[in-house]
C-alpha cells in the first residue's frame, strides 16, 4: 500500500523553461539566505489544517520520505546558525550587508503581492535541471535544481518574510494527466492555501487546483502523507 510514498523519496519532478533575460531577477536571493527557516511558531493555536482539505496521518519513521526530511531539518539547522554567524562577522561574509537591504525592499510587499513576488522571483532565479533533495542554500548556490529546490527555497523565503512556520508546507502532489510527481509550497493566509509553483508565476490556491492529487505534506513538525493517496500503489 506504501509503495508509491516510498518511491516519492526519489521525486523527480517537471521543469519550466525559463525566458531570456531571467538571470536579472537573481538578486531576489536575499529571501532565501537569512535565518528563519525553522522558526517555531509563537501559537499553535493558529495552526491550520493541511493544504487540499483532505486528513493526512504521521509517516512512519521508517519511510524513506521520513528519513529523507528528518536529515534536510537537520542540514538548515546548520545553515541557519552559519549565516548567523556570517551576519556576526560582516567581514567573513562581505555580501551579507546587501542581502539584508534587499530583504527590508522584499518587506514592502504585503499579503497576496508579497508571496506572488517571491514565486515569481524563485521561479526567475532557479534554472530547471534535475536535482536532489537540497536544502534551500545549496538551491540558490547551485542556481539550478527541479521542483524540489524551487520549493525548498520558497519554504525558507516565506519564513523569512515573517510567515509563521505553522502557515508554510512543503507538498508533495500527482499530476495525473502527466503521470508524474511533482512539489509545491503552500502558504496559509487570510483563510485559505496559496500555492507556489514552478510551473506558474500566478498564484492559486488549492482549491482552484484539481488536477493536482496531494501524496504527502512536509513542515516543521515532520513528514505526513494525505490519507487519500493510498489508492496510488
Amino acid at each position: 500500500m506504501l509503495a508509491h510514498l516510498h518511491m516519492i523519496a526519489r521525486l523527480r519532478c517537471q521543469r519550466r523553461p525559463l525566458t531570456k533575460g531571467q538571470a536579472a531577477f537573481s538578486i531576489f536571493v536575499i529571501v532565501l539566505t537569512n535565518t528563519a527557516w525553522l522558526s517555531v511558531p509563537s501559537n499553535a493555536d493558529d495552526r491550520p489544517s493541511d493544504p487540499f482539505g483532505n486528513h493526512t496521518a504521521e509517516l512512519n519513521e521508517d519511510v524513506p520520505m521520513a528519513k529523507m526530511w528528518d536529515l534536510l531539518r537537520y542540514k538548515m539547522v546548520i545553515e541557519k546558525d552559519y549565516f548567523r554567524k556570517c551576519q556576526d562577522t560582516k567581514g567573513d561574509c562581505p555580501s551579507i550587508p546587501e542581502l539584508v537591504q534587499r530583504l527590508d525592499e522584499v518587506r514592502h510587499y504585503q499579503g497576496k503581492a508579497l508571496l506572488g513576488h517571491l514565486n515569481m522571483s524563485v521561479n526567475l532565479m532557479i534554472k530547471p535541471a534535475p536535482s536532489n533533495w537540497t536544502t534551500p542554500l545549496e538551491a540558490i548556490t547551485m542556481r539550478h535544481g527541479d521542483c524540489k529546490a524551487y520549493s525548498m527555497a520558497k519554504y525558507a523565503g516565506a519564513q523569512e518574510l515573517g510567515v509563521p512556520a505553522d502557515h508554510v508546507r512543503l507538498v508533495i502532489v500527482h499530476i495525473p494527466r502527466r503521470s508524474e510527481d511533482h512539489m509545491i509550497t503552500a502558504v496559509y493566509l487570510e483563510g485559505e492555501w496559496f500555492l507556489l509553483d514552478n510551473l506558474t508565476n500566478f498564484l492559486v490556491t488549492d482549491s482552484e487546483r484539481t488536477d493536482y492529487e496531494p501524496l504527502a505534506v512536509l513542515d516543521y513538525r515532520g513528514a505526513r502523507r494525505y490519507l487519500s493517496a493510498f489508492w496510488l500503489d
